[in-house]
This record gives C-alpha cells, structure tokens and sequence, in this order.
C-alpha cells in the first residue's frame, strides 16, 4: 500500500487537500491512468474544479472497462474491487458522502439531462457517460415501439409443421416461443444451456420453410463471435437434412454470420455500413448469444432492423454478460416470478425455456447449475459431495480428487501435443476441446497464469525440446483476441498449432479444419488456461473450475454457472467450501438502468442480490 493511500485511511481530510481524491484512488489501483486523463482533461475544459465531480467522473470511465453502464452513487463503494486488493482498504478509501456527492453532481458544469451536449448525465442516482446514456435510451425506445406494432397471423401450413416440430406430445415453452417470434415484430427467447434455443430456431426455420419459397422471408442469422455463429450453421444444416426438398434448399440460403459482419463494419469509415439511415433487408433477424452482445452494439444492431421486420434475441440471461459494457439481454428478461412479469408489456414477449436437454434428466451439472442459478449453496455442496462421477470437487491440492483432475487436464494436452506433431489436425482440434482449465482470475496461484506455466511444464518434460523455437510449439493452444475480418477470426476462437507439410500452422474450426500462417494471425494469447469471462460461448466436454483460495468481491454465482455449464460430461471443481458457498450466495449486478425503462421501477429487491464490479 503507497503512503499516500495510507494517509488517507488514516486522516482522509488531510490528505484529500494536498493531493486530491482522484490521485488517492489511483494509488490504490481503483482507478487506473486511463480514467484519471479522461476526467482531467474533460473537467479542464469544461472548468471544473470540484474533486468530487472529477472523481465521480473518472469512476464513471472505469465502469465501463467493466461493464458498467453507469455507476450507481447508492452502491458505488460498496461494488468497487480490486482483484489482488483487500476489500477492506478499498473499503476505508475517503469516499464522499453520498448526499454531498449527489448535489455536486447536480450543480456541475460538466453534467447534464442527456439533451445537451455535456459529457455526463446524471439520472435518479446513476452518472453516465453521455454516449452510454443515449445507448441506453435507443435500446429502449426501440424495443418498446416493437411492442405496438399489430401481430400477424401465422400461416396454416407454417403452424402446422411448428406443431409437428415442438408440440407433437403437446404445448411446450420452445412452441410458444416460436409461435411469438412469428407472429410479432420482437421475441426473445431466453433459457440455460440445453434448453432447447439453438433447436427452436431451427425448428421456427424450417415452419417457414415448410410455406414453400413464396412465403420464406429473408433471413439474418448472427451472433456476436464466429464461434456461436458457426453453431447455429449447425443448426440450420441439420434442420435442413430434417426437412429435405424444397425447405432444405431454403434453410441452405440462411447464413449465420457474426454482428459485425452483418452490419458490415469498414475499417475505411470506421463505423458499420448497415445504420438507422441505411437499414438491412431481412424481414427477419435473429441473433444468438445475446447475452454477450454489449449496450453499444445492441443500439447499433436495432437501429439498423427495419421497422416492420422482426427480431428475435436468443440468449442466457442467467450467465456472464458481455465483456463490454452492458447487461442488455437480463435487462430485457427482466423479473423472472410472474408477480412482476405484469408490470411491463414487454412480459408477453419473453419466454424462458426450462427444460434441459444437453443433460440428461438426472444429470448432477444440470442440478448443479440450477442450484447456483437459485443461489442454493447448500443443494450445491450436497450434489459436490455425491457420488456421482460428473460433478467432481477439489477441495484443495493435497485432495485425491485434485491429483486425478491433473492427471487428466496433463494427459489430454500430452495427447493434443502428439496429434499436432503427427500433423493430425481434427484429433488436434478434439483434443483441444476435451477438456478447459477455467480460473475466476488472470494472476495468483489460482490464476490463469500460473496454471498454463504449470501444463507447459509438464509438457517439457513429456516432450523435451518442445518450447525450444519460441512461442509457439505443435500443440499450442491460441486465443484470437481481436477481431479479423480478412481471416473470418473473432475474438474468442480457439485454434491449435498443428505441423503441416508446410510447416507449423495455426488450425481453427469452421464447419472443417482451416490452416493460417502463424505470421497472419492477430492478436492472440495462448490458452492452456482462461478466465471464466473468456470462456463465454464455448463448450468443451470436462471443464475445471478453479476458485480463488480466498474469499473476493470476484465471485459470483454469474461467474460460477457460467464456467459449469461450459461442460457437457463432467466438471471438476477446485475451491474450498467457503469459497464456493460465497460464490453460490453473491449475485453481481451491473449497474445499468435499462431494466428500470423496459419494466418500471423494481417491485423489490432481492437481499441475496448484492451490487459488485469485477476487477
């Protein structure tokens, strides 16, 4: 901890003078020199001299890295963490009072309503970023003029095949969600892994199909990365097979691609070709994985559907939102119990599918995810502790279990190693996705880093020599972590380093196995392990879950459900009892005020539901 910082835990008000409340925080890592310059220069030249507003300012910029929208002045020091930091200094940092703060704010040349030009909108108790709060407000508006236009009749023979294809044993949840994207001008279809989306999808497709080509709109089908977008190709490709004739060579014409190639982004402009003033084509859009779609993407993408086209947002609310700002998709979900569902028209648009169908019915994941899902720490520690051989837990190092999860993690990576020595790219890539170390945080001993030093150890030792040319080595496993629009890479796609005849090659999945040169990829990083958060998209058969050692901010049933359902025959998960009882009662909540336009004001508010900022 700096001097400075201590000082100001011990005597806030004398040091608050000399040296200023935004220099405090960035001593202690809150705040980083991004945010500082940001608010500095804008308080300069608006004129503003009030440490107060300059701070609140830059924890606004900060927000954003973070996905926040806004930041709530109510709950703000209370959120705020600082991974490796404890909670208590953050906790003891000078934190204005927040009524003074509030009234500051107010009477700040720098902060607005959102109809003028300043750079801050300060609203019910929330400071945006001017931009952030126009996002906000065009998300709404557009969704909510949806809502007004006049529902269409679904034709005889597209309701007949929806009902071969979802309601043959009688009414279900997929059914109906298909039956309101087709008979309206918005629907979201929202559930967990397994539910069933990807398949209702195909099966709304292929009803439509089934009218013949008169009546088979044009169709967008998107998600936010190319690996979600080639999915739901598979999708289509076996409801087509399903179909055959005729609605198999009009499902053949639908063809997913990621948002930004849909929107046509140019590199020329800087902004995407498909905007409000030059809208796509498509009678219908669907878009996939929208809880990893940002608030700014999100307007971009609506404002671009025409008016009396319709969209369809598929997604799980219930996991990690976008990497960006943002929480659009559980903004719209909104209140889950049918109490509240009555307070916004936008109720009858929604439905959450319940029914898990990647598991089995007695799967222990599936009861693992819905117990963390429902913050039941207690149903989730007796499901660890069963017997059941899918759901394995490591308390700690020195736990048998934790030996047998290494052996495997090693044991898979020694096999995806010799494959792409042996220049076998498609057992590469199955390797590559048999099993995923997932830790909650990049540093520590529990962290990512320190787990990919210990695989590539291991490897040394298995094949010696290996690392010798570099960085990379056949059967480096690689993350792309920028946008390639030339390479149809997103970031997110996972590939591996495979010999070639043409020497080392980097191999990612498309539907086949396709080749790069190495010296052509963009950004990458190498994954022997990841974060939870990048892990966002992805399935693999055997995750491993590895929890901090120690209690933090961090943790969050969010986080913990997303890195479960990742899996589809067995999780591994290392953390102590503590720990995982923290993250299974901790619900984050990005600060964000669509809900609160979508729905109206909360009807309550959950105490297990506790505001936090991931750091």
């Amino acid at each position: 901890m700096s001097d400075r910082v201590g000082q100001a835990v011990a005597s806030p008000r004398a040091v608050i003078g000399a040296e200023g409340l935004v220099a405090i925080f960035n001593d202690a890592g809150v705040l980083d020199p991004l945010d500082v310059a940001s608010a500095q220069a804008v308080a300069r030249l608006h004129g503003e001299t009030d440490p107060r507003v300059i701070l609140a300012a830059a924890l606004t910029v900060r927000g954003t890295r973070f996905g926040h929208v806004c930041v709530d002045l109510d709950s703000l020091a209370e959120a705020v963490a600082v991974e490796g930091r404890d909670p208590g200094i953050i906790d003891a940092l000078p934190w204005p009072d927040t009524a003074e703060w509030k009234s500051a704010l107010a009477e700040s040349v720098m902060v607005g309503d959102g109809t003028g030009g300043h750079p801050l909108v300060f609203e019910e108790g929330r400071l945006y970023l001017q931009r952030y709060h126009r996002y906000e407000r065009r998300v709404a508006d557009l969704l909510l003029e949806r809502l007004g236009a006049p529902h269409t009749i679904v034709p005889a023979p597209v309701r007949a095949r929806l009902d071969d294809l979802l309601a043959s044993a009688g009414p279900t949840r997929q059914h109906t969600a298909a039956l309101q994207a087709l008979s309206g001008k918005v629907a979201v279809i929202a559930g967990g892994p397994g539910t069933g989306k990807t398949y209702t999808v195909g099966a709304l497709l292929a009803a439509l199909a089934a009218a013949g080509s008169d009546g088979f709109p044009l169709v967008a089908l998107c998600a936010p990365t190319g690996k979600a977008a080639a999915r739901l190709g598979e999708a289509i490709e076996e409801a087509a097979e399903r179909e055959g004739g005729e609605a198999a060579s009009l499902l053949a014409q639908v063809r997913p691609s990621t948002i930004h190639r849909l929107l046509g982004w140019s590199w020329r402009r800087g902004a995407f070709e498909r905007n409000a003033t030059n809208r796509l084509p498509h009678d219908l859009v669907i878009v996939d994985e929208m809880s990893m779609v940002s608030l700014p993407l999100a307007a971009k993408l609506l404002e671009a559907v025409r008016d009396d086209a319709t969209v369809v947002l598929v997604g799980d609310p219930f996991q990690l939102e976008s990497i960006e700002a943002g929480t659009v998709l559980a903004d719209i979900v909104g209140p889950i119990d049918d109490a509240d569902r009555s307070r916004s028209d936008l109720a009858s648009r929604v439905v959450v599918l319940d029914r898990g169908h990647r598991f089995t019915e007695d799967s222990s994941i599936a009861d693992f995810a819905d117990a963390i899902r429902r913050g039941d720490a207690d149903r989730a520690l007796d499901l660890l502790i069963g017997d059941d051989d899918r759901l394995r837990w490591a308390p700690d190092p020195s736990s048998p279990a934790f030996k047998e999860m290494w052996a495997e993690v090693v044991g898979e990576r020694t096999r995806l190693v010799q494959s792409a020595l042996e220049g076998n790219a498609t057992a590469a890539l199955q390797h590559l996705t048999s099993i995923a170390v997932l830790a909650a945080r990049r540093e520590g001993s529990d962290g990512v880093s320190h787990w990919s030093r210990e695989v590539e150890t291991a490897l040394d030792e298995r094949f010696p020599g290996l690392r010798w040319r570099g960085e990379w080595y056949a059967g480096r496993p690689v993350m792309i972590t920028r946008n390639d629009y030339n390479l149809d890479l997103y970031n997110g796609d996972i590939g591996v380093a495979v010999d070639t005849d043409d020497g080392l090659r980097a191999v990612f999945e498309r539907g086949d196995a396709r080749t790069f040169p190495l010296s052509h990829l963009t950004e990458h990083q190498t994954v022997h392990a990841m974060t939870i958060h990048k892990s966002q998209g992805s399935q693999f058969d055997q995750v491993v879950v590895v929890l901090p050692d120690s209690e933090s901010r961090l943790l969050t049933r969010e986080l913990l459900y997303t890195a479960v359902t990742r899996a589809r025959s067995r999780v591994w998960l290392v953390g102590s009892e503590d720990v995982i009882r923290q993250a299974v009662s901790r619900s984050v909540q990005r600060a964000s005020g669509l809900s609160r336009l979508l729905w109206g004001p909360p009807a309550r508010t959950s105490p297990s539901q506790t505001p936090n900022s991931s750091a």
